[in-house]
């Protein structure tokens, strides 16, 4: 079993009982997902955005300031 995969069950484990930081579990649980399998669930920009990916909004991956961010892991 891989190092993501023994993270995704941890999570899945604590989903059950995590109350108020359950969007924030589900969101890791959800990328590390796709990090495994992209076609399997939506990518963690389009999840957290709500953007369709493929759509005209949704930024391409070689333009990182079009994602919201000022440089690379600043936000604004």
């Amino acid at each position: 079993m891989s190092f993501i995969r023994r993270e995704i069950d941890r999570i899945r484990e604590s989903l059950v009982a995590s109350g108020p930081r359950y969007d924030e579990l589900y969101a890791a649980q959800q990328a590390l997902e796709w990090a495994l399998e992209p076609s399997g669930t939506k990518s963690p920009y389009a999840m957290i955005t709500g953007i369709q990916e493929g759509s005209g909004d949704y930024p391409a991956p070689s333009n990182p300031a079009s994602c919201g961010y000022a440089s690379a892991g600043q936000r604004d």
